[in-house]
């Protein structure tokens, strides 16, 4: 009990001083109010995140696509493409690039202790494909690439003079890696063209639209610039390549030039995800008043593809398309009187984007006309168990292409006319 009644005393003793501190400061402890942490919103795409293992792979993204230049024991320029590069260390900056002992270049780099790297722009993803596939034991890929091979001006080896950036790298240090040997480069010296460069040499990174390697295509902002061993045939003259897309920097321009009806697909299935991502891109088009006379019936299931295949006379790709989106305008949503009609503008936007973001995801599609021909419109709304206020507009089927179907140019400055109408002699 004295043991008990000492502590007290203690504690008691604690309290006071500490009310009088207080007392003599005026200051009183308050609580630290709890952080908030504000919620960051952001918009959710429908991609799953459930995810699959495939084994010890490299994707680390963006991979980039770069073409290295050396000088043989001879003197003659060489070239080739690595995707195994990328910056390895800040003071001094240097860079590592992974070759095969079998190439040429490792020979050239082991005997110079020098290479470049050279960054291709988009336009030039057929040249860096080529050269990735060509050694330079059997060809001068300089002379047949048309390229320009340029001395560097602080290290023993060549640059390309056409690219939009070039680096001069010396050799510190090999690593023999297993099927690779790195060169790690300190850098000399990074030239960049001048158009891309602004009063603060900064580079506007989108205007050169480099090529990112990324497996089955390049890629460049977002666009599909061409398929690896596949692109670089346009310098053969016994083949051509299977997917050779119209290039723009702008990645939006070079959607909507790319887009084609497409017409042939492969037997690889689309899936729900996908379906609804379309889905959701038409449902961002612009719209009369805010009505959103639209609604949308995605389609999955074999048996309604091929039935709609058959009652449809310039849809019969259906029965090779894996998935279809029909178009209806829901008339209870849409505007009174005259401008009840433009359900159809509504509707026809929501389609063009569909087909957009189709071209935007390696699929293809094509607009397949139902409205304003009623019976095919009877027939759908029967086999779709459609209400009697939805109006059927088209059907879209989708899937992936085969490459068959190539965009047409549609460009006719005779069509464009300025301020007024001018008659063309």
């Amino acid at each position: 009990m004295q043991n008990k009644a000492t502590l007290l005393n203690i504690l008691l003793a604690i309290i006071i001083v500490v009310l009088v501190y207080q007392l003599s400061t005026g200051k009183s402890e308050t609580p630290t109010p709890p952080k908030v942490h504000r919620a960051i919103n952001y918009e959710r795409d429908s991609i799953s995140s459930e995810k699959k293992s495939i084994g010890p792979k490299g994707h680390i993204h963006p991979k980039p696509a770069v073409v290295i230049g050396s000088y043989g024991k001879d003197g003659k320029p060489n070239i080739m493409t690595a995707a195994w590069a990328g910056v390895v260390n800040s003071v001094p900056m240097s860079i590592g690039v992974s070759i095969r002992p079998s190439r040429l270049s490792y020979e050239n780099i082991m005997a110079t202790k020098a290479f470049t790297i050279n960054v291709p722009s988009a336009q030039f993803v057929a040249h860096m494909d080529y050269a990735g596939n060509i050694s330079g034991y059997d060809e001068d890929k300089f002379q047949k690439l048309g390229l320009t091979a340029v001395k560097g001006d602080f290290t023993n080896a060549p640059y390309i003079k056409e690219f939009p950036i070039v680096i001069e790298c010396e050799v510190t240090e090999t690593i023999d890696l297993g099927s690779h040997v790195q060169f790690i480069g300190k850098v000399i010296d990074t030239k960049v063209d001048l158009a891309y460069i602004d009063d603060e040499n900064q580079i506007d990174m989108s205007m050169i639209n480099p090529i990112i390697y990324g497996g089955e295509y390049y890629y460049g902002y977002g666009q599909r610039l061409g398929k690896p061993w596949d692109i670089g045939k346009r310098f053969k003259d016994d083949a051509y390549p299977t997917f050779e897309p119209k290039l723009y920097n702008n990645p939006t321009l070079a959607t909507i030039h790319n887009r084609k009806s497409v017409r042939h697909f492969t037997s690889q299935q689309v899936n729900q995800q996908q379906l609804t991502e379309l889905v959701r891109a038409g449902m961002a088009a612009p719209t009369a008043v805010n009505k959103q006379p639209w609604a949308f019936v995605a389609i999955n299931e074999r048996s309604k593809l091929d039935e709609l295949s058959e009652i449809l006379p310039y849809a019969k790709m259906l029965k090779q398309a894996t998935g279809a989106i029909v178009v209806c305008g829901d008339m209870s949503r849409a505007l009174d009187g005259v401008a009840k009609e433009y359900w159809i503008q509504d509707c026809s936007a929501a389609t063009q984007n569909i087909l957009l973001a189709a071209e935007s995801m390696g699929l293809g599609a094509v607009w397949t006309g139902v409205h304003p021909i009623s019976d095919r419109e009877v027939l759908v709304k029967k086999v779709l168990k459609l209400p009697e206020h939805f109006t059927v507009l088209n059907v879209i089927p989708v899937g992936y292409p085969t490459g068959e179907d190539q965009p047409k140019d549609k460009w006719d400055e005779n069509k464009l006319h300025w301020n007024t109408y001018t008659e063309i002699q």
